[in-house]
């Protein structure tokens, strides 16, 4: 269905749905810039006229005067968000769909239902073999050997499942990871004791690399270069408090248990 005028359109209910879609890419994980684009695009592809956008980790805000002399305000707040590639690009995917085919209400809430459909709570097999190659080949790669991949690998997998029973109580990404870091540092631990690998220190790097914030980091130098400094900063400032809780976690996990094998702190 194609209509290029906003006001028989309800232009209140494309930036609806031009917000739905662009706090969908921001908790997915989407820079600042590509949101504010697309929300864009989307009311012009619709109506055109005037769309200001202002994005910040935790809050879109649009505004839009339309052809038709229409001022149009509505805000959405974001109280979480995590890296969802695959989700990421099938939203670009439908933003494009839409921008070039001006499809119904019905159609954008069928694809978007199907898209986040996807929010279900499931176990991701291809995240669950990314956590035990990712422990297993870095831990291995900075000097520890195969029974070091192997211990890494399965400290790996139980740290899937960790996060995947902690996701329904997850509030602070910070102190989520201090607290996974702990758990990941103790596994680590009891696996040198229990026989299974032989150098702490080496399954331990292989496991932190799976929880090191280099998206946030990459996003955040993103923003700053592209001129949104505020989300730029607030991005760099979370990926160092990230950083600092995994440190924090994995000191921890050793002033506690070790004495178990002869670590300290």
């Amino acid at each position: 269905m194609e209509n290029n005028n906003a006001s028989d359109f309800d232009a209140g209910k494309i930036m609806e749905r031009a917000l739905d879609i662009g706090e969908a890419m921001l908790r997915s994980g989407a820079e600042v810039m590509r949101v504010e684009d697309t929300i864009m695009r989307i009311c012009n592809a619709y109506g055109g006229g005037t769309v200001d956008v202002f994005t910040i980790l935790s809050l879109i805000i649009v505004s839009w005067h339309t052809k038709d002399n229409d001022n149009l305000t509505q805000t959405r707040r974001i109280y979480s968000y995590s890296t969802d590639l695959e989700k990421l690009e099938k939203l670009n995917a439908l933003s494009r769909y839409i921008c070039n085919n001006k499809p119904s209400f019905e159609e954008i809430d069928e694809y978007m239902s199907g898209i986040m459909g996807e929010n279900v709570k499931r176990i991701s097999k291809s995240r669950m073999l990314g956590y035990v190659l990712a422990s297993s080949a870095f831990a291995i790669f900075f000097g520890g050997n195969i029974r070091d991949g192997v211990a890494a690998g399965i400290v790996g997998f139980l740290m899937y499942f960790w996060e995947y029973l902690l996701l329904d109580y997850s509030k602070n990404r910070v102190i989520d990871t201090c607290i996974n870091s702990i758990f990941t540092g103790i596994m680590c631990i009891l696996s040198v004791y229990c026989g299974i690998g032989v150098h702490t220190d080496k399954i331990m790097i292989g496991t932190i690399m799976p929880l090191i914030p280099g998206i946030n980091m990459t996003n955040a130098l993103r923003d700053l270069m592209s001129g949104d400094m505020i989300t730029g900063i607030l991005r760099l400032g979370e990926a160092l408090m990230i950083a600092v809780s995994i440190a924090v976690g994995f000191a921890l996990a050793i002033m506690l248990f070790g004495r178990l094998i002869g670590m300290s702190v």
